[in-house]
């Protein structure tokens, strides 16, 4: 993928994301929160290049990731974006909200690997996990080649 590709990219994604303020999905409410302030909580990944991308192509059951992340030289940030419910109460909230986060964290390293096996060429890949919770997106793993 060339600049040119990643930042027509970005362009679309973001107008996407700036112009889909109606969607009650309160996921899709962070994933938002992360593209519009992505220069403040991502600040060396300045293009948003893939929204819910195929962990393997064609092969759905393998995962989708939520959002991918670059820098145009050849650095990566996958990022996995979870909604928890901090409202609940009760053993089974907390044990819910414990798996999830475990989740997330587990997503994003193996979406490290899935993006790293696709990509021909990288310097590096990161991989992060946000929730609700988090002031910013929150390091799961690093892979350099």
């Amino acid at each position: 993928m060339d600049r040119a590709d990643v930042e027509h990219r970005n362009q679309v994604l973001r107008s996407y994301f700036e112009g889909r303020d109606w969607d009650a999905n309160n996921e899709h409410a962070l994933k938002r929160y992360l593209v519009q302030n992505s220069h403040k909580l991502l600040p060396n990944y300045p293009f948003v290049i893939d929204d819910e991308w195929e962990a393997e192509p064609n092969r759905n059951q393998e995962g989708r990731g939520d959002l991918l992340f670059a820098d145009g030289e050849g650095r990566f940030a996958v990022v996995e974006v979870k909604w928890l419910d901090l409202v609940a109460t009760g053993k089974t909230a907390k044990t819910r909200r414990t798996q999830k986060r475990k989740k997330v964290k587990t997503q994003a390293a193996n979406y490290v690997y899935s993006l790293a096996q696709r990509l021909e060429t990288f310097i590096q890949i990161e991989g992060y996990w946000f929730t609700n919770e988090c002031e910013k997106p929150q390091l799961a793993m690093q892979l350099s080649q």
